[in-house]
């Protein structure tokens, strides 16, 4: 008997009757059941607060049954089956079933990564029989939101039954289906897809020509298969494809399938995101190593043997036309390279053509709800979301969006996580915002700044003495600060952070992405015990800056609030200044400290200037126009505690006429603020947009918090924030040189 066959009898779980109700509706319903969809049901399994429902058309899971063939591999390793990439310690794992099944010691013994495409296929069913809320023989055939608001009302067809389902969020888990070329419609009784291989594979073996049109893994396995069969038919391999591409599989090309590759992906140009998904089949659509040496293996062996059928390889080579004369079928090919074209004759032809997305028709009567591109495809946004509420998510349709990470089976789970803490408003399952060696559209600065010297550390803290003064500096800890950082940045007066009236989790959520993400720091000032200043370091380069700015080796970023006091001393905001300068500078890896208040707040550009910033241009950033302002290692500045007062007071006086300084003021005059030192962001994950000392401008009309930003915290990519162009940007003539070239 076969392992895969003999786990332990559990019992089904029973299939919810919960459909929900207008007032009551489901958290969440999913539909489509494939290894996305299944994948978000295991991790919603445990969680007590998520009532949830999983429909499929299909009458249980199988996947991909015709290309099932009995050595075939996944091309990921089990790490990336339904849960483990979010949750290692699910039940649903592929090691659990393993275990279960008494295969766990074989395959350890097998030392490979990559299971049998059978054997994932076993799991998943596994999975789908004891995960809760899965309802197959489930159609969906319509999708309605009466209010145009509130929750989604669906409609399903079971076996002839028509009921109505409500949620409050709608997943679309449907997947893709067989795609043939519309030349094979003439001879669609001849012409099999791919996926239905094996189910056909009889028939087939016994014909006396195979035509297989084609170029990736699924027709390279066809090939293999027909090849190797003893007495089996003769071959013609063809494709339009230049060449049979191997599957690029380096480790730096995995990095692609990263949250890291998506940011940059989702911060280019519809057109240019179309152009690099044409450009790259072989990341995911090409043939492996071991299939090729095979194939070559196979071609090897049988040559020059006379009782061998013949076989054709040809690439570079489309099919233009099909018909059915004298009882076999005639294909017409053309050259795309000499443009010849060529007729052959076949008796079946199987087309590994790939697949396409499902039809999404039962979604037509809300369309006008939903976010799409401008060729009318589902366009979700960054965390997969695609409604302007955020109510609506999607696990597949998304290469065009997401690239790589779409179908890649390893970033399904993170995907789900995602969804997951986006119904929860908190985050369940920890996820990974940075995890690739390279960058991408982008240079970073190496080493990130600044670096802090263990030695000069006491007891957790750094010591700064600046002004006459003395501070104590140590990075946040979350924690034990949420309570002060929640009291400060959630109050009106702090509105530029964009977290008032946020919850203590929202706020936690926030500074522990600022921690743990790279080129990003938040530390907390103190003085006799007395905590009084937020200061932030960021590195421009992988800030909105660098889209719109020539970020420099060396350059440091700084953001600083100074909280309220109820006893506020006389220059307090100048020496935190000062002192935040003196830590920065205390890396020798840091050249320049930058700043980009906004243009209209004088009070902050003051400040900046008495500190030794020179303001050296404008330039676009999301929600203003910012004073770009640098202080160089080497200027004369307060924080050295080497300037007398009359430099001091040259240098926080206004301009003169003609100065380089552009500090017009905004229709209406400055704005008045207090001197904290922040600017509004786009999002609360985009670093180096803050507004110094805009917590007394007029507050916004209304929250700027988007659906990318609500609930829970994750970051939107620069595609999400309003990125603006670079065409406004002005520097003054002696600040421009040939490395300005935007």
């Amino acid at each position: 008997m076969n392992p895969r066959d003999t786990a332990p009898a559990a019992p089904r779980p029973t299939a919810t009757t919960d459909r929900g109700t207008p007032e009551d509706p489901l958290d969440l319903l999913c539909v489509g059941v494939g290894p996305f969809g299944l994948g978000l049901a295991c991790l919603a399994d445990p969680l007590a607060d998520v009532r949830a429902a999983f429909l499929d058309a299909a009458d249980g899971f199988d996947w991909h049954p015709g290309l099932l063939f009995e050595d075939a591999t996944l091309q990921v390793p089990f790490l990336a089956d339904l849960v483990t990439m979010a949750d290692p310690t699910s039940r649903f794992s592929f090691l659990q079933w393993l275990k279960e099944t008494g295969q766990l010691y074989p395959f350890y013994v097998r030392e490979s990564f990559y299971p049998l495409r059978r054997d994932y296929n076993a799991y998943c069913r596994w999975a789908a029989e004891r995960v809760r809320g899965v309802h197959w023989g489930h159609r969906v055939v319509g999708v309605t939101r009466p209010a145009g608001e509130g929750p989604w009302c669906v409609e399903v067809d079971s076996h002839g039954e028509r009921h109505v389902w409500w949620a409050r969020h709608l997943v679309v888990g449907t997947g893709t289906v067989p795609q043939v070329p519309a030349q094979l419609s003439e001879v669609s009784g001849a012409a099999v897809h791919a996926g239905e291989y094996l189910t056909r594979r009889e028939d087939l073996v016994g014909r006396e020509h195979v035509s297989v049109v084609g170029s990736g893994q699924s027709a390279a396995e066809v090939f293999l298969d027909l090849l190797t069969t003893p007495d089996g038919p003769a071959v013609d391999w063809i494709t339009r494809s230049p060449r049979f591409y191997p599957m690029e599989y380096s480790k730096l090309s995995l990095e692609l399938t990263s949250p890291d590759y998506l940011d940059h992906f989702r911060s280019l140009p519809e057109a240019e995101r179309d152009r690099l998904n044409a450009s790259q089949p072989q990341l995911h659509r090409g043939i492996s190593d071991e299939t090729i040496e095979a194939i070559h293996e196979a071609l090897y062996v049988r040559r020059g043997d006379p009782r061998a059928a013949p076989v054709r390889l040809v690439a570079a080579t489309e099919l233009t036309g099909a018909w059915h004369e004298g009882g076999r079928t005639v294909l017409q090919w053309r050259s795309t390279e000499n443009h010849r074209v060529r007729e052959t004759v076949t008796d079946a032809v199987v087309a590994a053509t790939g697949y396409r997305p499902a039809a999404l028709d039962w979604l037509e009567p809300v369309r006008e709800q939903l976010c799409l591109d401008s060729a009318g495809r589902l366009s979700p946004e960054r965390h997969h979301r695609a409604s302007a509420d955020g109510t609506v998510h999607v696990l597949n349709h998304g290469e065009h969006t997401h690239a790589l990470t779409a179908p890649d089976l390893g970033m399904g789970a993170l995907r789900n996580a995602h969804v997951l803490a986006h119904v929860t408003g908190r985050e369940p399952y920890a996820t990974e915002a940075h995890t690739t060696f390279q960058s991408f559209g982008m240079i970073p600065q190496a080493p990130a700044v600044p670096r802090v010297d263990p030695s000069r550390w006491h007891d957790g803290a750094l010591t700064l003495h600046t002004q006459g003064r003395t501070f104590s500096l140590r990075p946040v800890d979350v924690d034990a600060d949420l309570p002060l950082l929640h009291e400060w940045l959630s109050a009106p007066r702090a509105h530029a952070w964009e977290l008032v009236g946020a919850s203590p989790e929202e706020v936690a959520r926030e500074y522990r992405r600022m921690v743990a993400a790279p080129g990003e720091d938040a530390w907390l000032v103190s003085e006799h015990g007395e905590p009084l200043a937020l200061l932030e370091t960021y590195d421009p380069a992988r800030s909105p800056l660098a889209a719109v700015w020539p970020v420099r080796d060396g350059d440091a970023g700084l953001h600083l609030f100074v909280a309220a006091s109820t006893r506020p001393v006389p220059g307090t905001t100048r020496a935190v200044m000062a002192a935040a300068l003196r830590f920065l500078f205390s890396d020798p890896a840091v050249q320049r400290v930058l700043v980009e208040p906004d243009l209209r707040n004088e009070k902050i550009r003051a400040i900046n200037r008495w500190a030794g910033f020179r303001e050296v241009g404008e330039c676009p950033l999301p929600g203003k126009t910012a004073c770009v302002s640098v202080v160089d290692r080497a200027d004369p500045a307060p924080w050295k505690d080497g300037e007398d007062d009359a430099a001091r007071e040259r240098r926080a006086a206004p301009p003169s006429q003609g100065d380089h300084v552009r500090d017009s003021p905004a229709p209406g005059g400055p704005r008045p603020t207090a001197a904290d030192g922040r600017e509004p962001r786009a999002a609360p994950h985009s670093p180096g947009v803050r507004n110094p000392g805009a917590e007394n401008a007029p507050a916004p009309s209304g929250p700027r918090r988007t659906a990318a930003t609500a609930r829970d915290g994750s970051a939107p990519t620069p595609q999400d924030r309003t990125t603006p162009s670079t065409a406004t940007t002005r520097l003054p003539a002696e600040h421009r040189s040939t490395e300005v070239t935007r």
